[in-house]
């Protein structure tokens, strides 16, 4: 048996499927199961964006995926544009193998991310994301980025990061996504034109200038704290006053 599936000797099988795809090919989906670890929550908290410039970017400055994946995406955008503008049968067949790799392409990416980001804190530690429901309206972006952020699933990485850090005692939480790509992370003033291009940010009252995805990542840490400090504050109850 592979190194790999080792891991999954001590499992639980709790249910199996066997399916036929349209390809008269056979698979055994096994559901399993694994009690995962009891950590309290640590003072370990990183704030993770995920975008456009960089697939994940977090408040430690830390950068996940790379230039190769990009490359491969774009050139993959551009052959399926050429595919859907020629419309004949035999380009409407390329097109959607090619579709087919697109994706299991993205849902490899997903994977290798998440299992980056899972792994990148200890047992006990947060990591922080931004409630991303309506990303895809959240940004002014060129025709080719938006191409690019409808095509991928942040959802999808989401929930790939969300079962990797359970497994693993880390804890996952989300924030309200507004305002963090306009803040700066240094002293909190908020406008448009403090993010010039989807990668720079520029302060436009003290002048503070960061990669636009780390100051997010920034905001993103600091909005779940202050979110966290306000849900633990105790409970005051004032004496009645004498008359």
């Amino acid at each position: 048996i592979a190194e790999y599936y080792r891991q999954y000797l001590n499992w639980k099988n709790t249910s199996a499927d066997l399916l036929q795809d349209r390809k008269g090919r056979w698979w055994l989906h096994i559901v399993m199961e694994v009690e995962t670890p009891e950590t309290g929550a640590t003072d370990e908290v990183v704030g993770v964006d995920l975008g456009i410039a960089s697939p994940a970017v977090d408040s430690r400055g830390s950068q996940y995926g790379s230039d190769h994946w990009k490359g491969i995406e774009d050139s993959t955008v551009e052959l399926r544009r050429r595919l859907q503008s020629k419309g004949t049968k035999s380009a409407k067949r390329h097109l959607k193998k090619v579709s087919g790799r697109q994706r299991r392409f993205r849902k490899d990416c997903d994977h290798v991310l998440s299992k980056r980001l899972a792994q990148s804190v200890k047992p006990g530690a947060t990591l922080v994301f931004e409630d991303l429901t309506n990303i895809r309206g959240r940004a002014k972006m060129r025709k080719a980025q938006r191409r690019r952020l409808h095509g991928w699933s942040f959802a999808q990485l989401q929930a790939f990061v969300a079962y990797k850090a359970e497994a693993r005692g880390v804890n996952v939480d989300f924030v309200d996504p507004r305002y963090t790509s306009q803040k700066c992370s240094q002293c909190g003033h908020i406008e448009r034109g403090n993010r010039p291009s989807q990668a720079e940010f520029r302060c436009k009252k003290c002048g503070y200038e960061c990669h636009a995805d780390y100051n997010a990542a920034v905001n993103i840490r600091e909005d779940f704290l202050k979110l966290r400090a306000a849900v633990n504050q105790p409970i005051v109850v004032c004496p009645e006053m004498g008359t």
